[in-house]
């Protein structure tokens, strides 16, 4: 190895008009100015580390529930979860630094959010922009909407989807306490198999919605856990001719699945009667056209601690109106189908109501509210546009520690903003169109981002958001 050569002298990078002469170094200055302390000692700050927003445990992120907002309460009992049913309030005192907030529809209406304190007066917290956490003016990252969409609108949870990760429950009595209580022992002894996930995708026809949901969700996801070590010999995959009421109900009982995911028509009907059509709404429809009723998969199956992705009309339920009224031409069979399901009145499903509440509850839904479209599973160059959801089910849920279920939805529901913020563009662009033909091409382009926009947020988590698949042991 050389000897190191210490240099002699410090050149500097400066003019003053005339050359300026290197300085010695090898003298007693230089050397005594080596080792002075020029500044006390002191930590170089850091940045904090970027938060594990799975720890919902921790107070920078937070969990909290909303309830509707109730006049009759001094404003220190609306602080807490006193007039929510006691299993709700078993919730909320199980998990430390809970914050209970309120759904009032003048404030919401505005974009925020009430909160009460027991000592300081009440505040209306922004639901963008604002801080994140459980301390005072602060809004959790997690939110567990309570009660059912008459209460507090499903439009409300599509807005709060956009910045937290959100999940609803619309139970009572018995049904409510069993989902509470595995909720709160974390699924203790839970028997569903995170190696054994079911996927049961019908397909009716080539040109039938139920064969593009099959390609573009059913196939991608069995190829995702066939390529898998950990579920390759586990997975069930019914699919086209297979996927009937039958086959879904063994595979059901067989696997005892940590994950479920369904592609198929949801029941919407018959319009005709509206009391039944109400019961069976967003009900499965088998490879036979047959509805599936839940009492018969929980007849041969106890979900256990399972979670269900349900991508079928109204599978989640009903919003007593429809955003697409004026999209399809009145009196036309889609336009019946979506007045007929507006006319319900806004509701959760019955299924995943059934599931959620059963003796081993389900863990968490995820469906949607209002029939779903084509345009927004596929674009108009044929190109696939489900790979947010397939990242959603597997690379994220299927983690080694998986993501809870509301973060693991997170860009699905980012989508939704950017398709929102593609539309305003579009119409913006129509009035300026230089050709009739420009025109009808961007009014077009319009229709599919916003069709696809309102579709997307309608899709809803059921259950509480925090909940996950077991952990990979």
């Amino acid at each position: 190895m050389p000897e190191l050569e210490l240099p002699e002298s410090l050149t500097i990078n400066a003019w003053t008009g005339e050359a300026v002469a290197a300085s010695p170094l090898l003298t007693d200055a230089p050397r005594r100015w080596s080792i002075a302390r020029a500044f006390p000692r002191y930590s170089v700050p850091l940045a904090a580390e970027p938060l594990d927003l799975r720890d919902w445990r921790n107070p920078k992120v937070g969990w909290g529930i909303v309830l509707p907002d109730n006049d009759a309460l001094p404003d220190a009992d609306r602080a807490t979860a006193n007039d929510a049913p006691e299993a709700i309030r078993a919730l909320v005192a199980s998990r430390p630094n809970a914050v209970v907030l309120r759904y009032r529809k003048d404030v919401a209406n505005q974009g925020f959010l009430r909160r009460y304190y027991a000592s300081r007066p009440r505040q209306d917290l922004a639901i963008t922009g604002g801080s994140r956490g459980t301390a005072e003016q602060c809004i959790p990252h997690y939110l567990l909407i309570y009660g059912g969409p008459q209460s507090i609108p499903w439009e409300f949870q599509y807005r709060l989807s956009l910045d937290f990760f959100v999940g609803r429950l619309d139970l009572e009595g018995q049904a409510l306490e069993r989902y509470v209580q595995a909720l709160v022992s974390e699924w203790s002894g839970a028997g569903c198999q995170r190696a054994s996930p079911v996927l049961w995708s019908t397909d009716h026809a080539p040109n039938d919605i139920t064969h593009l949901m099959r390609l573009a969700i059913g196939e991608p996801l069995k190829a995702r856990f066939t390529a898998d070590d950990e579920t390759r010999s586990g997975l069930r995959a019914l699919f086209a001719s297979e996927a009937t009421s039958a086959d879904l109900i063994a595979k059901l009982g067989e696997a005892k699945p940590a994950l479920v995911v369904t592609t198929s028509h949801g029941m919407t009907g018959p319009l005709s009667k509206p009391v039944q059509m109400k019961t069976q709404l967003g009900w499965l429809v088998a490879a036979d056209h047959m509805p599936i009723n839940p009492d018969a998969l929980l007849a041969a199956w106890e979900p256990d601690g399972a979670v269900w992705y349900s991508h079928a009309c109204c599978s989640a339920g009903g919003d007593g109106r429809t955003l697409f009224k004026d999209l399809v031409p009145a009196g036309s069979p889609v336009a019946q189908v979506l007045q007929g399901v507006a006319d319900l009145g806004p509701a959760v499903a019955s299924c995943p109501r059934a599931l959620l509440g059963a003796q081993k509850p389900l863990r968490a839904f995820i469906g949607h509210v209002e029939p779903t479209f084509d345009w927004t599973l596929q674009a108009q160059t044929r190109q696939f546009l489900t790979d947010a959801l397939l990242k959603a089910l597997y690379d994220r849920m299927y983690l080694a520690d998986p993501e809870p279920v509301g973060l693991a939805f997170t860009e699905c529901y980012r989508l939704v903003g950017s398709l929102f913020a593609q539309w305003d563009q579009q119409v913006d662009k129509v009035a300026t169109a230089e050709t009739a033909d420009m025109r009808t091409a961007t009014r077009l382009a319009a229709m599919r981002t916003k069709l696809a926009a309102l579709d997307r947020q309608a899709m809803v988590i059921l259950g509480d958001p925090t909940v996950a698949l077991p952990r990979l042991k």
